[in-house]
């Protein structure tokens, strides 16, 4: 029984530090279209959409090695080298629907993620 109690504990206390860190916040959002991040908010300095042009741009706090476009399904559809801390995405890549991005940054292994809606 106290061993079921420690497990309980420790997936509690595990959960609630992993919900706790990534809190969702709104990146862009127009009538076109709605970027979330999902704990990666600080990795970007800028971000927007520009309607004339219809595409979302990105700068980030370090050079972005590749940017990867993700379906709904989770498959990945497209990556694109960047080598830079700014891209450019033109919103023709995706249709309507939900997508994530996914950015590694330059001497990093992890993805940062964002959910991405196309409206």
């Amino acid at each position: 029984m106290k061993n079921l109690i420690t497990i309980l504990t420790a997936l509690t206390i595990t959960f609630s530090t992993v919900f706790a860190s990534t809190t969702p916040e709104v990146i862009i959002s127009t009538d076109e279209i709605e970027v979330v991040s999902i704990g990666t908010l600080d990795i970007f300095s800028d971000a927007g959409f520009n309607t004339e042009s219809e595409s979302l741009t990105f700068t980030t706090t370090n050079d972005m090695t590749v940017v990867q476009i993700y379906n709904g399904e989770g498959e990945m559809e497209f990556q694109l080298p960047v080598m830079s801390n700014n891209v450019v995405i033109n919103k023709n890549l995706f249709g309507a629907g939900a997508y994530k991005l996914g950015f590694i940054l330059e001497g990093q292994t992890a993805v940062h993620l964002t959910d991405v809606k196309i409206k």
